[in-house]
């Protein structure tokens, strides 16, 4: 049950960090919203980071 949560999880956040990155800072960055590109990009890098993090996790230890 709990590595069925956890690879939702990892999926939840690759889509999340990919949409993030790609989508929402296009879309602030049209409408000149500078303070919302930026945090969105963080935001993205961070699930990235968290997504590899758990990825790799549940690869090598699950």
């Amino acid at each position: 049950m709990l590595y069925h949560q956890l690879i939702y999880v990892i999926v939840a956040l690759l889509i999340s960090s990919v949409l993030l990155l790609t989508v929402d800072t296009k879309i602030y960055a049209v409408n000149a919203m500078h303070r919302e590109k930026k945090y969105a990009r963080l935001l993205g890098w961070v699930y990235l980071g968290l997504f590899l993090l758990l990825g790799l996790a549940q690869l090598f230890y699950l």
